[in-house]
């Protein structure tokens, strides 16, 4: 009787998604700090993002924070992006998660710091414009702390606190933004009588990220000279900074994992198809779908496309707005990990690429380090 109220109030979800979060793509262009929708991490890049539902560990931190719960022990992360490779831009991200109590008992902390890396860009002005002036380089950083805990065997939750902080030398912008994230997972297939492995294959996740007050942009970057023409009066005034809105996102994922062993009692191969939902409050709804297979949960390949709801998918017009942001077409990406000790230490190199209309793809190269727990 579970699996088919879970399979109605899915179904519900999924069709009522469509009407309540209908999508804003008159707002196109309208938020500021569009950075937190770009996923610097190599593992949950390479799906694409629509892993909402299984995302794991530190991968968490861009997608769903209750992912962060099923940390075992202690989890480090580092990834280096290249953004529109060709165009000079790089985010350099790193992460650490720690479990709290025995067996995680008392939660998940995690820390994590991504900052974009412009290069440098020269100094042009009306009087100058040939880029004979010094040079400057834009700063993005952004710095989250999070909290994630296992209510039962089959329920997480989390939030994470980010701040945000993006400008120049003399005009800066800084705020903090909430996410918030839920995971279920259960057993739609149960373990059989005499079967060692229990198998819990269906899940499902929600998440609301960059939730916030407007951001607004100050500094002397801003001011120019005034003189009151009756009085002479020399003074420093500013010019009106209008606010802007963070780009809050809700996500509705589904995953299920499929075992593709004969024998029941061995778990060597195992394919996993998910299914996500993106409602932007300044972009059309994005939907999302992927697969991941694994080979003993230590080589992996995934991939995943996604595509704007009110597009045809695949279409390749290149005025179409399917090809115009790098969320949207084609992922794909590959881990390796090994145990490096009999702990349950191990180590993995992740790798995921998506190409682009324009520049040479996005290329993500991640490292990451599990002391402690179980592989994978």
């Amino acid at each position: 009787m579970k699996r088919y109220i879970i399979k109605f109030g899915v179904l519900g979800l999924l069709l009522s998604s469509s009407t309540v979060f209908a999508g804003n793509p008159d707002r196109s262009g309208g938020a500021g700090a569009t950075q937190l929708t770009v996923n610097p991490y190599a593992r949950s890049s390479g799906y694409g993002g629509t892993n909402t539902a299984s995302v794991r560990g530190i991968e968490s931190f861009n997608l769903n924070i209750a992912g962060l719960a099923y940390t075992e022990k202690t989890e480090v992360v580092f990834s280096r992006m290249s953004y529109l490779q060709g165009a000079g831009v790089n985010i350099n991200n790193f992460g650490i998660a720690q479990a709290l109590g025995e067996n995680g008992d008392g939660g998940v902390l995690g820390l994590g710091f991504a900052s974009w890396d412009f290069g440098t860009i020269p100094i042009t002005t009306y009087d100058n414009p040939d880029g004979t002036l010094p040079t400057f380089s834009p700063q993005v950083l952004n710095i989250g702390a999070s909290y994630s805990k296992k209510f039962s065997n089959s329920i997480t939750g989390g939030f994470l606190l980010r701040l945000i902080s993006e400008g120049i030398q003399d005009v800066k912008a800084t705020g903090v933004a909430f996410d918030f994230g839920v995971q279920y997972q259960t057993a739609l297939n149960p373990k059989k009588a005499g079967h060692k492995i229990k198998n819990e294959d269906f899940r499902l996740g929600i998440s609301m990220r960059n939730i916030g007050a407007d951001l607004k942009y100050t500094g002397d970057g801003l001011s120019f000279r005034s003189i009151n023409s009756q009085t002479g009066a020399d003074r420093k005034a500013y010019f009106a900074a209008d606010k802007f809105n963070l780009p809050t996102l809700v996500n509705i994922g589904l995953a299920y994992d499929l075992r593709l062993d004969k024998n029941e009692n061995t778990y060597f191969h195992r394919l996993t198809p998910t299914f996500n939902f993106n409602y932007n409050a300044f972009q059309s709804n994005v939907y999302g779908f992927g697969a991941e297979y694994a080979y003993k949960e230590t080589a992996m390949l995934r991939v995943a496309y996604n595509y704007i709801g009110d597009e045809q998918p695949f279409q390749k017009d290149q005025i179409n707005p399917l090809y115009q942001s790098p969320i949207y077409g084609f992922w794909a990406g590959a881990t390796f990990q090994v145990p490096i000790s009999k702990s349950g230490t191990a180590m993995a190199i992740d790798y995921s690429y998506a190409p682009t209309r324009i520049f040479n793809g996005i290329h993500t190269l991640g490292l990451r380090l599990t002391i402690g727990g179980k592989k994978g």
